[in-house]
């Protein structure tokens, strides 16, 4: 399953949301969905967390391309990065900060 978070840049003043659904046809045209902005600086930084080690992930994350191949992505020479592990290991942290 994917997220449904969205950041627009907005000129270096991010704009964040979640949404209901992503943006396929069969959600825009034939559902009834909601996007609903978050204001909250903390969230958004979890949010920016989020998005940006799903970006990284180079352990499960796919390509996929006009012909839906979902070609697993090759780390390299990179250090491993599983997205999943790294956000339950930051909000794991987060909740031992508290």
């Amino acid at each position: 399953e994917h997220s449904r978070l969205l950041i627009f840049a907005n000129g270096g003043h991010e704009k964040y949301f979640l949404s209901s659904a992503d943006w396929m046809e069969r959600n825009i045209d034939k559902r009834i969905e909601v996007t609903t902005p978050i204001f909250d600086k903390d969230i958004q930084k979890d949010l920016k967390f989020i998005f940006e080690a799903g970006l990284k992930d180079n352990q499960k994350a796919r390509i996929v391309d006009a012909n839906q191949k979902n070609k697993k992505i090759k780390s390299g020479d990179e250090k491993p990065f599983n997205s999943q592990n790294e956000i339950y290991d930051y909000f794991c942290a987060k909740l031992k900060n508290k």
